[in-house]
């Protein structure tokens, strides 16, 4: 800070550590390491094919892509290890920020080495971090000169990752990136090899379809939509349009406005795949910016091509669900509704019924648990009816509707209530016969899903938290029936 005559200058400063929290912005290790295949993606030479090889060994990870730009000692200095600067931005690249690629290396593991050479050279270059996690200060490393690991004339990146403390599922990843990047393997484009084995682009199953090409945000917007066959479906199917960014899959199962499978059953037939563009990434490529001028612009032309399709699949039912488990469902609403009120969380599965009125009982905190659950189940007293009495929010309901295969369930609003849609067709439910503890630990499961800010293992408390009080709720009620039947026999 300085000044003269009354003024002061302020300057911005930056912490080194602030680096740290960008390597917890993943939310798995396999989107870590497809931003690095990202990065690969684009260092594409234009017209050239790029190969992405990735080997995983004990706690080492090395992922080295070969037939790109590569970099040389300046690119190195000014374009990888300059956070928040990238080289990228105004381009139509997947990048744009300047961070992903360092931050990923820091999601996965403590050290790291980077190797690269341009083509044409003769050489390659190498640095390495002993201890990349330790963010007290900004690194400064020293280039060795290295030979060469591919013919001069290729440009190459080949990152090592060691000390790697992230669980690495070979068989998801595997499946996570022939689907996110399943259109540049159909076009050989790409070549992914993971530990040898070159994946091989997802199938959507047998469609009817039709290509489109629409201007919208001052570009061109093309694709197709189609429809599938419910029998011919994979089990992994997601019904929607699958939208892209230079062939990477972004975002699936999007309708761009129109009702969604758990509204309308029939629109679980539609499927489309569109290349977006002129739309900004989120930093973690999750989705697009939805509140760009972009994407209103595009979402508003793609509802209307959409229109006609969407009317004729509206139109269209699939098998209702059987009646036993669409009566299991309002049991399971019921289980639900108190089990939550026991557990203080109402809120997680409000509607705008209204409750019952009875006598005033002890506060939550007055009571042990298990005191509030043999509360539930004892017979109410029922209080005069009166315009006049107090009247709280209901709860929200439960729905069994089909919604394809690949989905368990799903949460809607409809008329400022939250329903949540338990699908007849997922395979487990099938197995089950949509039996009252599938519903219940999917329901629960499904609600959970809207607290924000958990770890996995709480969300895993919490939601057998609420199936075991209500599964003693549910046991309790069929003691205390019992016993009224009996009660009734003897009178």
């Amino acid at each position: 800070m300085g000044g003269d005559s009354g003024r002061i200058t302020v300057r911005e400063r930056i912490d080194p550590e602030i680096t740290a929290t960008l390597f917890a912005n993943y939310r798995s290790s396999a989107d870590a390491l497809m931003e690095l295949v990202d990065n690969a993606l684009d260092s594409r030479l234009p017209g050239e094919p790029m190969k992405v090889d990735l080997a995983f060994h004990g706690e080492a990870v090395t992922v080295m892509s070969e037939g790109g730009e590569g970099m040389g000692p300046k690119d190195l200095e000014r374009r990888y290890l300059r956070w928040g600067k990238s080289a990228k931005r105004g381009r139509e690249l997947l990048g744009q920020y300047g961070q992903g690629g360092k931050a990923a290396i820091g999601h996965l593991g403590r050290r790291f080495s980077v190797e690269s050479s341009r083509p044409g050279d003769h050489v390659g270059w190498r640095f390495t971090d002993p201890n990349y996690r330790d963010r007290s200060r900004l690194k400064t490393y020293e280039l060795l000169e290295v030979s060469k690991r591919v013919s001069h004339e290729l440009g190459y990146v080949r990152i090592r990752i060691d000390e790697v403390d992230k669980r690495i599922d070979l068989k998801r990843l595997g499946q996570r990136l022939a689907d996110t990047y399943c259109l540049l393997l159909e076009r050989g484009d790409l070549q992914i090899m993971l530990n040898g084995a070159l994946l091989k682009p997802r199938s959507l199953g047998e469609i009817v379809r039709k290509d489109f090409r629409v201007r919208a945000a001052s570009t061109i917007i093309s694709g197709w939509v189609g429809r599938v066959d419910p029998a011919k479906r994979t089990a992994d199917f997601v019904a929607g349009l699958r939208c892209y960014r230079l062939g990477r899959l972004v975002k699936d199962g999007e309708f761009f406005g129109h009702p969604t499978p758990a509204q309308e059953p029939g629109m679980a037939q539609l499927i489309g795949e569109v290349e977006v563009r002129r739309v900004p990434l989120t930093i973690n490529k999750s989705d697009f910016d939805r509140d760009s001028n972009a994407w209103v612009n595009i979402e508003r032309r793609l509802h209307r091509l959409l229109k006609p399709l969407v009317r004729e699949l509206s139109r269209q039912t699939e098998s209702p669900p059987p009646p036993s488990a669409v009566k299991v469902a309002q049991q399971v609403r019921r289980l639900l509704s108190q089990a939550l009120r026991w557990a203080d969380r109402p809120e997680l599965f409000l509607g705008t019924a209204p409750g019952r009125t009875g006598v005033t009982q002890p506060s939550n905190g007055e009571r042990s648990l298990r005191e509030r659950v043999a509360a539930e189940t004892e017979p109410s007293v029922p209080q005069p009816a009166s315009d006049a009495s107090p009247r709280r929010r209901g709860f929200g309901d439960i729905v069994i509707r089909p919604l394809g295969p690949a989905i368990r369930s799903q949460t809607v609003i409809e008329d400022a209530v939250k329903v949540v849609v338990i699908n007849s067709q997922h395979p487990l439910f099938r197995e089950r016969k949509g039996d009252i503890w599938y519903q219940l630990e999917t329901a629960a499961s499904e609600i959970c899903k809207s607290i924000e800010g958990v770890t996995v293992a709480e969300y895993e408390r919490r939601v057998n938290e609420i199936v075991l009080l209500a599964f003693r709720l549910r046991g309790r009620r069929r003691k205390a029936r019992t016993a009224a039947a009996q009660l009734k026999i003897l009178q």
